[in-house]
């Protein structure tokens, strides 16, 4: 009888580590899942570069044209993050449109944070490269503030927060956060997402950031090179099938 609850008792120290190991594997597959498959998917465009072409080099994939795409890309991925919560509510789900001063507009990302007490919505811009010049800068800071103030009216919202999002950068440096502060917009980085919604996120940010780099990098890197992730797939089921 002893023996058994020593077994017993040793299997239940394991619990937590198990747990702890279930949780992580659940949330990796949710990235493989959700987030692989957008990037998996894209195909490189030929460059349209008149510099190339004069150098007889209008073949090469274009860097921009794919990582405009990533971007794109990402932008799904965390409005499938905001809707997959529980604690929050995705406010684009049905229509990421809205009119501002006789124009429609795109919104990238428009939801609930909970307890938060200056302000219970966000409306965020997505961006992966914030290095504008000052005009662009302006005229994309104007449109920021006059689709949050569009928002407030569709939706009779007293106050909704707005800014830039930045989904590849962890934490926003201070000299840029600084820069745009003094503009009069808000950027944040991925770990601002943490702050709001805590464990809410199906995932943890060190997760998400070396699925990055262990994942999608190798995808990333082919697509540069101008080799989408299906031929990858077809040449390694080859191989395979020479191999027999």
């Amino acid at each position: 009888m002893k023996y058994v609850e020593k077994k017993v008792i040793i299997l239940l120290e394991y619990v937590p580590f198990l747990l702890t190991i279930l949780t992580m594997l659940s949330s990796t597959d949710y990235l493989e899942a959700k987030l692989l498959p957008l990037i998996e998917s894209i195909q490189p465009k030929t460059t349209e570069s008149f510099i190339l072409e004069a150098c007889g080099l209008e073949d090469r994939p274009s860097t921009q044209s794919i990582s405009i795409t990533v971007g794109a890309r990402l932008e799904k991925f965390w409005n499938t993050v905001f809707s997959d919560m529980d604690n929050t509510t995705n406010m684009i789900e049905d229509s990421d449109r809205v009119d501002v001063n006789g124009r429609t507009r795109q919104i990238d990302h428009f939801f609930t944070i909970p307890d938060l007490m200056y302000a219970s919505h966000m409306y965020l811009e997505s961006k992966c490269n914030v290095n504008f010049d000052t005009e662009k800068v302006r005229a994309s800071n104007q449109k920021i503030h006059d689709i949050a103030t569009a928002l407030e009216e569709k939706h009779d919202i007293i106050n909704v927060q707005s800014g830039y999002f930045v989904p590849v950068k962890r934490e926003i440096p201070i000299e840029i956060s600084r820069e745009y502060t003094n503009l009069g917009i808000s950027i944040f980085g991925v770990s601002d997402l943490y702050r709001w919604f805590n464990d809410e996120i199906p995932f943890t940010i060190d997760e998400y950031f070396t699925f990055w780099k262990e994942r999608l990098a190798p995808v990333i890197n082919n697509l540069m090179n101008g080799v989408p992730a299906t031929q990858v797939t077809r040449s390694g089921r080859q191989r395979d099938l020479d191999a027999l």
